[in-house]
Formats: structure tokens, sequence, C-alpha cells
């Protein structure tokens, strides 16, 4: 086989394999696009083919059983929720106290997982649905929340939050999340028409609540004015 024809096969396989991936990103958008508004149970694999201009078989080719699509997005959301956690803490002043470190944390966690709802309407959506998909979120590593587990710890050691679990304050953050995405008309009634605003003072509400049990008073305290200024750049993990 001559030098030239080698070059054109291998150009060509490069090819063939980044078209593969550009089609997988495809199926992975419009499958979550799909799983976000209308639950996971409720799409179907021929929904995602049609939203992804691909074919059903295309579909089963790459990634199989529609649980496999919803585990491959998880996983992207859940890697890049650890690097949002990373980043977050390394943004931090190492000199803060272990409670207001804590706060810091997990309010602009929240302030970023208010701005793009996808990841809760993923994980909650499947959730409610289906205990099978429950069980692979909650077998995903603990790595991932080591930065709130060990904040959490500090926290305690100080003498703050000594019976709460991190459990707890996980627990505390997904249910402001999930109301303010599934509640919408009951956000605005309660906090205004203007959703960004209605947002920004719902949040304001979970970081009295947080900064109480932290023994932080919420007036000493300074606030962004905005949302987008306690957030950091969106999860990426849902790319389109």
């Amino acid at each position: 086989m001559s030098i030239g024809k080698r070059m054109v096969e291998k150009r060509s396989g490069r090819q063939s394999a980044d078209n593969a991936e550009h089609t997988k990103e495809q199926i992975l958008c419009a499958a979550a696009a799909l799983f976000c508004e209308k639950g996971y149970d409720k799409v179907s694999v021929r929904e995602i083919s049609e939203r992804a201009g691909v074919s059903h078989g295309l579909i089963r080719h790459h990634f199989g059983a529609k649980q496999l699509v919803w585990e491959r997005i998880c996983d992207g959301v859940h890697q890049e929720f650890g690097q949002i956690l990373e980043r977050l803490v390394s943004e931090m002043d190492p000199s803060m106290l272990a409670n207001v470190r804590l706060y810091t944390l997990m309010s602009r966690l929240t302030a970023t997982l208010l701005l793009d709802p996808r990841p809760c309407q993923l994980m909650a959506g499947a959730v409610r649905e289906n205990t099978e998909l429950f069980d692979y979120l909650k077998d995903h590593p603990a790595a991932m929340v080591m930065p709130i587990e060990q904040a959490l710890k500090e926290a305690q050691d100080a003498g703050f939050m000594r019976d709460s679990s991190v459990e707890e304050l996980k627990w505390m953050m997904i249910v402001h999340l999930d109301a303010a995405t599934t509640l919408t008309p009951m956000l605005l009634e309660t906090f205004g028409e203007d959703k960004s605003l209605a947002l920004y003072r719902h949040w304001l509400m979970y970081c009295r609540s947080l900064g109480s049990m932290l023994g932080i008073e919420h007036d000493s305290f300074p606030h962004p004015a905005t949302l987008e200024e306690s957030a950091i750049e969106r999860i990426c993990g849902l790319s389109c």
C-alpha cells in the first residue's frame, strides 16, 4: 500500500471517529433536554432520535438502552459538579472561619444550580419515577461531595451544626432547588413576577436559613446584588 493511500485512510478514520463523537453529543443533548422537560419515564428512544435528527438504530448502536443514555448524561453532570466544588473551594480565602467557609461553599453552589436548573430537573425527574435510577445516583463516588463533608466537619469541630449530616445539608439544598424549578407560579406569587429577582429572593431565604444554623447574622454578611455575582459559570455537563 502506498504512503499516500495510508494517509488518506488514516485521515478518513479520524473523520469517522469525529463524526461518531459529534453524533453521540447530539443524542445526549437531545435526550437531556427531553428528560428535563418530561421526566425519564415519559421519554422514548424514538422521541430522542427525532429530537437529535438521527435514526432510532443509531442510538441503540452508540448507547444501547435508554437508561444508558441517561447514565451517560448523569456521569457528565457529576463530573462537572465535582469540578465546580473544587473551584469554589479554590476561590475561598483560607483564613475564613469554618462556619463562614461552609456557608460560602453551600450558598454559592446553590446560586449556581438555581441559575441552571437542568441537573436538578434531570435527577429529580428520574428519582421520582424510578428507584433503579436513584440507586445509580446514590452509588456515585463519595469523593464528589468530599469538599462539602470536609467543610461540614470543620464547622462541627468549631461548634456549629453538630447534629447535622452531609445528607441533611444536601437535602436542604435540593428542596430549595426543586421548589424553584417545579413550583414556578408559586415562586413568582411569593417573590414577584420578575423571575430573576424572584430566584434571587428565594436564594436569600435559603441563605438566611443556612446562616442561622451556622451562627451567621444575615445582615452582618455581605451579599451580592444578583445571583450571577455569587454563582460560577454554568454547569457544562449539559453543554447544549
